[in-house]
């Protein structure tokens, strides 16, 4: 990866153009959520400053570093505090939300993701299935692609042209990699509208590792490029 990151850079730097890249842990989900509604919410959540600490930060590093090469900020520290200002302050929000005012999504709609009621403009899963720790120990991995997949068979994707997705479906995790849980505990949510297989329930299970060693995230592995 660094590699091939390190190429994508030279090509970019030969035509003149600043290259910064960032090599991020992908192995297990980002935030909490899978599925095209609940991460919409997420992501709102998130640029209102209350969303999931790993979320805030890649995306505060990734912005912040546009900030540095493009002169506006001194120094990456900096631009990762300004962006996480703007998520506090509302101002991230509003500028989201008049994008979609341009777009023509109607006041009213606009005003109801400003207020976090979600449901009334993206609309609810009629079923809920809930997966509990099969142990008590440390969760030591999250495997982000067999629920990407698992999540396209209960109609959060497409399996060939011509499948209809189901904006509602998806999967939000309760805990995380780097969390401790306790035997019984619930640990995921699935929500879907009566497409959801024994089959497939298995495969998202399974994509759980509880074992006796914390292992927290860690989402920035290497930035390359001079900031």
């Amino acid at each position: 990866a660094v590699v091939s990151t390190q190429s994508t850079g030279d090509i970019g730097e030969a035509m003149g153009v600043k290259t910064t890249a960032v090599i991020t842990e992908m192995d297990t989900p980002i935030g909490y959520t899978i599925g095209n509604s609940i991460e919409i919410e997420e992501s709102l959540e998130s640029i209102k400053g209350n969303g999931p600490v790993d979320l805030e930060h890649i995306v505060s590093v990734q912005a912040g570093i546009l900030l540095v090469n493009a002169g506006i900020a001194p120094d990456l520290d900096t631009a990762e505090a300004m962006i996480r200002s703007k998520f506090r302050d509302g101002s991230a929000l509003d500028a989201f939300l008049a994008i979609l005012r341009n777009q023509g999504v109607e006041e009213k709609m606009a005003e109801l993701l400003r207020q976090g009621s979600y449901e009334a403009v993206m609309g609810k899963a009629s079923h809920v299935e809930v997966v509990h720790a099969k142990r008590t120990g440390y969760i030591e991995a999250v495997d982000a692609l067999a629920l990407g997949k698992a999540a396209i068979l209960f109609g959060c994707g497409r399996q060939v042209p011509g499948d209809k997705i189901d904006h509602t479906a998806g999967i939000r995790l309760l805990k995380t990699k780097g969390n401790k849980v306790i035997e019984g505990e619930a640990i995921l949510e699935v929500y879907h509208n009566g497409s959801l297989t024994e089959n497939t329930l298995q495969k998202i299970k399974g994509a759980f590792t509880i074992g006796e060693e914390c292992r927290p995230i860690k989402r920035i592995l290497k930035i390359i490029g001079d900031n």
